[in-house]
């Protein structure tokens, strides 16, 4: 059995008979007390008597051809009990992902980001771990590096995936676009001649992190019968358990998965990060092993808000309303497509705001590039389409000489307002109403700072 430090589990609680009450009661969390006081167990606290220490060896450059991995002066040190690269994997499944599986256990032939987990170390302490590590000698050739749309999408630009069958691929107008989502409802180009001003503008929304406080960590643990313990920090088992198990080569039922405290999360944790490098280690050397990533890998370990460059036009009449919107948005995916295509489905859909505009023309796309993988965070692709569109609408009220909180309630949807994509709006916030409160409010008295 895995066990924790220090004690103490979320189940652990004394108090449980004061969690009991009826609606609208405030009951005690079960792991209020012991978080409050630093005796919850997180993912991180895990322990068992016998176990060794995993370590992972990431990519120096951020696109090379692998020519050559040497392990034989790691595998020397004292301490190291396994090392395994991508030729060492069980079976035929050495890929997974959210969506589709583009993403390869440890690198084969070449690695299309910085950071990208080449060979795993299991060691009898961490510090071993990571010298051992520091010792696997690779071979790189540098390859092209593909940035931005324009080195993605260029004649002849260098492909960050070969050969791709995933069910996009055939939809895209590139190999090096992960997913496509245009939406077209009416006639923009139309309606921008009733427009009496038309504003346009690009913006730039750079990557951002979760930044969680508790990184990356778990404990796998070998089981009698063949199969393994996990017990995990995630955002989602299931899915995670879809993609752990083929690589392993086991039924999912013997992949035991237990949720482990979590340190915070935001998305960051929708992607698998050490959960199979944990399993491949305790089921090659018979003993459990956990990883526990640094400040420093956990940048590396998990995607991140994609960067996104995004060209807004909108069109209003002299006296408030919208008449129209185009735009364009560029997200960079980085090296895998993790949540990507939902991420660019977000961005279009969400692409016009809590505002009623009947003539659309939207495009939204997410590249293949060498630079860091990007996926989920709070709202994802949402968030970087409102930084353009509030920014649009602001321009509009200065343009109009309006006032800007007044220009967004004229403009505000309502019950039964349609969406770009012909969805019916039912139930919404009652924006109008909402914006109206917040301008009522006064504002905080002005500090005065030394």
């Amino acid at each position: 059995m895995a066990k924790r430090t220090p004690a103490g589990t979320p189940t652990d609680v004394t108090q449980g008979s004061r969690t009991k009450g009826g609606i609208g009661e405030s009951t005690l969390r079960p792991d209020g007390t012991l978080k409050v006081t630093g005796e919850f167990a997180y993912s991180s606290d895990m322990w068992h008597e016998d176990m060794l220490w995993g370590h992972t060896l990431r990519s120096t450059v951020a696109h090379a051809e692998i020519r050559s991995i040497d392990t034989a002066e790691a595998l020397a040190t004292p301490g190291v009990h396994a090392i395994l690269t991508y030729d060492d994997l069980p079976t035929e499944v050495k890929r997974y992902g959210l969506e589709f599986q583009d993403t390869p256990v440890l690198a084969h032939g070449k690695v299309r980001h910085h950071g990208e987990p080449v060979a795993i170390v299991a060691a009898d302490h961490p510090e071993t771990a990571r010298r051992a590590a520091a010792k696997i000698r690779v071979d790189y050739a540098d390859l092209p590096v593909v940035t931005d749309e324009a080195s993605a999408t260029a004649e002849g630009a260098p492909l960050v995936h070969e050969n791709r069958d995933d069910h996009h691929a055939g939809h895209v107008p590139h190999p090096n676009i992960v997913h496509r989502q245009p939406i077209v409802r009416g006639d923009a180009a139309e309606a921008a001649k009733r427009a009496d001003v038309i504003v346009s503008g690009e913006y730039v929304f750079g990557m951002q992190d979760q930044a969680f406080l508790g990184p990356e960590s778990g404990l796998a643990v070998p089981g009698e019968d063949g199969g393994v313990d996990l017990y995990v920090a995630t955002q989602w088992l299931h899915s995670d358990l879809r993609q752990i198990a083929p690589v392993l080569g086991l039924p999912e039922d013997k992949v035991r998965m237990t949720l482990s405290g979590v340190g915070g999360a935001f998305g960051g944790r929708e992607d698998l990060s050490m959960q199979i490098h944990a399993c491949l280690l305790a089921l090659r050397t018979g003993k459990p092993v956990k990883i526990v990533y640094n400040r420093f890998e956990s940048f590396f370990g998990h995607v991140h808000r994609h960067p996104a460059k995004l060209w807004y036009e909108h069109g209003a009449t002299k006296d408030g309303k919208l008449t129209h919107l185009k735009c364009r948005i560029v997200l960079d995916g980085g090296a895998y497509a993790s949540a990507s295509p939902a991420v660019v489905g977000n961005a279009s859909s969400l692409s016009v705001g809590p505002y009623v505009v009947e003539d659309v023309d939207i495009e939204a796309l997410a590249l293949y590039t060498n630079n860091p993988p990007c996926g989920a965070m709070r709202g994802f692709g949402a968030v970087q389409a409102c930084f353009a569109y509030e920014a649009q609408m602001d321009k509009l009220a200065a343009k109009l000489g309006l006032d800007p909180v007044e220009f967004r309630r004229l403009n505000a949807m309502e019950q039964g307002t349609l969406l770009p994509t012909g969805q019916r709006v039912d139930s919404p916030a009652p924006v109008a109403e909402l914006l109206r409160r917040v301008k009522a409010r006064p504002l905080p008295p002005e500090q005065q700072w030394l």
